[in-house]
């Protein structure tokens, strides 16, 4: 178990942490612009594979077997509905919900809420999960609750986790929980 202050510190001289880094926010302002949504509307293929891979999703063949237009769709979706945010993540992450792509799973779902308002929503991938778990703020039934619920318990962990680093976005979250994850 590490001792909670370094946890949540940032090892800015990291060189993996760099490299994470650039793979997943390096381009967080151009993949912004193309998740508003009217870009949404002419979204390519080849901007959805930039995204699934920056999100560190990992079953890109299986992406591709989406249309470009249930990509946008689902996208749309889960950005700008207006129904709960937990309903939202649950029809795009959860197996057979109404906007469930395939290869997509949290992470990707996570990523995206992430890029689209970093001061709100957090990644949820295996790397949160160790950062909460060594932080003993995994919540209990993460397991058993519905996807959309469990990413809300996550969500609520994550903002401990931010309140107590004094780090301003979800950005900077992932990048202590990848660190995390590698200590």
């Amino acid at each position: 178990m590490q001792d909670i202050q370094s946890l949540f510190t940032l090892a800015e001289d990291d060189q993996r942490l760099t490299n994470y880094r650039r793979k997943k926010w390096f381009r967080s302002e151009e993949f912004q612009q193309w998740l508003d949504q009217k870009a949404l509307l002419e979204l390519t293929m080849d901007q959805a594979l930039n995204l699934y891979r920056a999100s560190g999703s990992r079953d890109a063949s299986g992406f591709k077997t989406n249309t470009i237009e249930a990509v946008r769709d689902g996208l749309d979706f889960l950005l700008y509905d207006n129904i709960k945010l937990e309903g939202r993540f649950d029809e795009c992450a959860a197996p057979g919900g109404a906007y469930r792509l395939e290869g997509a799973g949290r992470e990707f779902h996570s990523y995206l809420l992430c890029l689209s308002n970093p001061s709100l929503f957090a990644v949820w991938n295996n790397n949160a999960e160790v950062l909460l778990k060594e932080a003993r703020l995994l919540p209990t039934n993460i397991k058993t609750s519905p996807i959309g619920i469990q990413y809300l318990e996550i969500l609520d962990a994550l903002n401990i986790v931010r309140g107590r680093s004094g780090h301003r976005n979800f950005k900077e979250i992932d990048e202590l929980a990848y660190q995390a994850a590698r200590k």
